[in-house]
């Protein structure tokens, strides 16, 4: 049975830190449309601190950062004024106005290019931490993968090992047939490792080098999305 390409999505099929900021800028404006005074009020860094009185509380949503920003604003909706249920309403609007501007990437280049080429001859998949819907029109890239394994979906995230075995068994696979392909040292390359499955690590232009304290290696390295169909038939052969 053919090996299975899975894909982590940020910062390896675009880079992530505009996106957010893009959105950030997009829910000041829709907070402070309906309620004057409330982004000054509740800055990013004070939404931070609600974040870590959150996490004590409740630790298992660690791994799901919707519902971690859906109880964020809704805590600042509460310490606004608004009454709970009404309070929950507007966070569920206002959580799903971010995910739609979360969607509003700007793709690397030859992400497409290398996706088509892939396609052919593999399996693709993807498995995130973030909240990025490969199958959103914004991102425009779902016809190239079979599915999409979200930790904020499943309760698990990268590196525990059971985000990977919930691809392997989506795909009807051993996890020693999964290459996975991501930036993140510990996330993508020792999550992979520790799952039993390979992995090539984007380090986009070189501009790492590894550390020892990042533990396993990768399988493979590219500096480009080029080099990704060669590292991968490397892998296979």
């Amino acid at each position: 049975m053919s090996a299975l390409i899975t894909f982590d999505l940020d910062n390896t099929l675009w880079d992530v830190a505009p996106v957010i900021v893009r959105a950030e800028y997009a829910m000041e404006s829709w907070f402070e449309e309906r309620f004057p005074g409330f982004s000054q009020q509740f800055s990013s860094s004070e939404q931070d601190v609600f974040k870590k009185s959150i996490l004590i509380k409740r630790p298992e949503i660690a791994s799901n950062l919707t519902a971690l920003r859906f109880n964020v604003y809704m805590l600042a909706l509460k310490r606004f004024g608004l009454p709970s249920e009404e309070a929950e309403s507007v966070a569920a609007a206002a959580l799903a106005h971010f995910c739609e501007w979360r969607q509003k990437v700007d793709l690397f280049p030859h992400v497409v290019d290398v996706l088509e080429e892939l396609n052919q001859d593999y399996s693709l998949a993807v498995i995130t931490n973030g909240n990025a819907d490969v199958f959103h029109p914004y991102v425009g890239l779902g016809q190239y993968f079979d599915f999409a394994i979200r930790a904020d979906q499943v309760g698990a995230a990268k590196p525990e090992v059971d985000v990977f075995s919930v691809a392997a068994k989506t795909a009807g696979r051993d996890l020693s047939q999964i290459i996975h392909i991501g930036d993140h040292p510990i996330d993508d390359v020792y999550g992979a490792a520790n799952a039993g499955a390979r992995s090539i690590w984007f380090n986009r232009h070189g501009a790492r080098r590894w550390a020892d304290e990042w533990g396993s290696r990768s399988s493979a390295e590219v500096h480009s999305l080029l080099e990704l169909p060669t590292a991968i038939r490397s892998l296979i052969l």
